[in-house]
């Protein structure tokens, strides 16, 4: 029943395309050819995935009745060796999978009054936390600036993770999920929400969330942000953030922020994992970006971590400088973690790279290290090199190649190799009938 709903979705989709005129048509395609070294079951194997990827979107799609816009985001892979454990998160023993990102038809009725959606989307809108469903969201805009959004339907897995199953999207295991967000604004000072999110496995509740959100500027150089959660299913917090972001001067902005999560709400209520997920935990800390020196950019961010167990610091500093002008980059980055409780691993990070974009071709190098404080499988260090070409071809077409070779605590010797081709072009259509 359910897989009928989506085809009728998508198929609905497409005869409204063919049934209005579309202004705008933007189509992309990837076509990637990759070959790596994959582990399983105790021994190392040969993937060659072959990956198509195409994006369609028709925007401006005018009819009497509404303004329509149309999208549609799809890929499928094949393996040309042999077949891998996980293909894009799906346990399969097929050498064929694929899926569809997203599928919708979005319509602005009412002067765009009322804004409804209809397919496969994402949900992003207050506590949702980015879920993809098959099913409807709208948006009704009113006056005095208060806008209501909703949103219904069944949870589907993006199979293009590294791990998943049938029902889990976002840490959410379920059948249904349903949820919404009222908010009012004061253009140029204030914006904010208040946002419910529920979800059911076959009628079990997983997921039971309320949320507020909020961006206040009360001066073009100060911005303060603030967003969190409590769960009415374990009557508890489970994520508050607040931040804020000032321009003291020029090519300067500092942030300083806090958060609090307890990880184990981010699980479905009815997973046996959130039994086992990590204590709750609060980080305090800040970042600052630098643009102030001739074709260099500085970032610095640290956090101090304070959990149960006691307290962790967690660092960055990179520096990106363009010598020379905007076709060549350099740029050095260092990291820190240090874990609060004894069995979480930490690490030290080197990273460099750089780019360099000569007549057509454009070319990047990477060099990543980490140094970790506790052996992984006997090794303490993972260092990876990769390297990637670039060149436009004609018309829309651009190819690319890259390749990474390296050493892991999980592989001892590691090479990946990949070659892509795009087309990505934009089409102005005008059509009277």
């Amino acid at each position: 029943m359910m897989n009928r709903l989506r085809l009728t979705v998508f198929a609905a989709a497409l005869a409204v395309a063919g049934a209005a005129s579309a202004d705008t048509v933007r189509a992309s395609s990837t076509t990637m050819l990759l070959g790596r070294q994959d582990f399983r079951d105790g021994s190392t194997i040969t993937a060659v995935p072959a990956y198509e990827l195409i994006d369609v979107a028709a925007s401006d799609v005018h009819t009497r009745y509404a303004d329509f816009e149309v999208a549609l985001s799809s890929w499928g892979s094949i393996d040309l060796a042999d077949k891998r454990f996980w293909q894009g998160g799906a346990l399969t023993d097929s050498r064929f999978t694929g899926d569809v990102n997203v599928g919708f038809i979005r319509a602005d009725v009412l002067d765009r009054a009322l804004t409804l959606r209809l397919g496969r989307q994402l949900i992003a809108d207050g506590t949702a936390r980015m879920v993809q469903i098959d099913g409807g969201s709208a948006e009704v805009r009113l006056p005095a600036n208060f806008t209501l959004s909703g949103y219904a339907g069944s949870p589907v897995a993006p199979r293009f993770s590294t791990r998943g199953g049938t029902e889990v999207v976002g840490n959410l295991g379920a059948t249904f999920t349903t949820g919404g967000r009222a908010a009012w604004r004061y253009p140029g000072l204030l914006d904010v929400g208040a946002s419910v999110a529920m979800a059911t496995d076959h009628g079990d509740w997983a997921r039971q969330d309320v949320g507020v959100d909020f961006k206040l500027t009360p001066h073009h150089l100060v911005a303060l942000t603030g967003s969190g959660f409590w769960s009415l299913f374990e009557d508890r917090i489970g994520e508050a953030a607040v931040a804020a972001q000032v321009f003291p001067v020029q090519h300067l902005d500092v942030t300083v922020d806090y958060r609090h999560v307890e990880p184990d709400l981010f699980l479905a209520r009815n997973s046996i994992l959130a039994v086992f997920a990590a204590d709750k935990r609060n980080d305090v800390g800040g970042a600052v970006h630098f643009t102030g020196l001739k074709l260099v950019a500085i970032d610095a961010d640290y956090h101090f971590l304070i959990e149960d167990a006691g307290h962790g610091h967690w660092a960055r500093v990179k520096g990106t400088a363009h010598p020379g002008g905007a076709s060549t980059t350099a740029g050095l980055e260092l990291g820190y973690l240090k874990n609060a409780a004894s069995l979480d691993n930490g690490y030290k990070q080197v990273r460099l790279f750089g780019a360099k974009q000569l007549y057509q071709v454009t070319g990047t190098l990477d060099l990543n290290g980490y140094f970790y404080d506790g052996a992984i499988n006997g090794v303490k260090k993972s260092l990876l090199a990769t390297a990637t070409l670039g060149y436009p071809l004609w018309q829309g077409w651009r190819a690319a190649v890259a390749g990474s070779v390296g050493t892991t605590p999980y592989m001892e010797s590691q090479f990946d190799v990949m070659a892509k081709l795009v087309y990505d072009q934009t089409y102005a259509v005008r059509e009277v009938r």
